[in-house]
């Protein structure tokens, strides 16, 4: 995030200051914003800080709890599943195909594609996690 913060604040210094641009700047900024949020999911698992809707969550018992988190991982998991298919199947063809960004940089894009394939496969990783652990409880 510091990133893109760092590159917003050198494109406003320039603009203001010199009077020009880097014309890449709103693009990388936005690939490294996918970035973030895609490589954040696994970590946000891992810590329990995806919103809950607790209205009925906080009604459960510990072992209602503990048989919620089973299943809600294992539906969470198939569509991480479908959702890593599909977005490596994306990568693929937009490497294959050669496309790149409408932009003065001509990014290739499948290179900040890449980051959702992954940070969806270590989202993931940390479902499967919580089923062992929620299965051993």
């Amino acid at each position: 995030m510091s990133i893109i913060v760092a590159l917003i604040i050198m494109e406003i210094a320039l603009r203001s200051i010199f009077n020009v641009s880097t014309m890449v700047a709103s693009e990388f900024s936005g690939y490294m914003l996918v970035a973030v949020v895609a490589l954040g999911l696994g970590y946000t698992m891992q810590h329990r800080a995806h919103i809950r809707i607790t209205i009925f969550w906080d009604r459960f018992t510990d072992e209602w709890k503990r048989r919620a988190d089973i299943i809600l991982a294992c539906l969470s998991a198939a569509i991480c599943l479908f959702f890593l298919y599909h977005s490596v199947i994306m990568v693929y063809e937009t490497y294959s195909l050669g496309m790149q960004a409408d932009t003065i940089a001509e990014t290739p894009l499948w290179i900040p594609q890449t980051s959702i394939p992954i940070g969806v496969f270590l989202l993931f990783l940390q479902l499967v996690a919580l089923i062992i652990r929620s299965i051993r409880a």
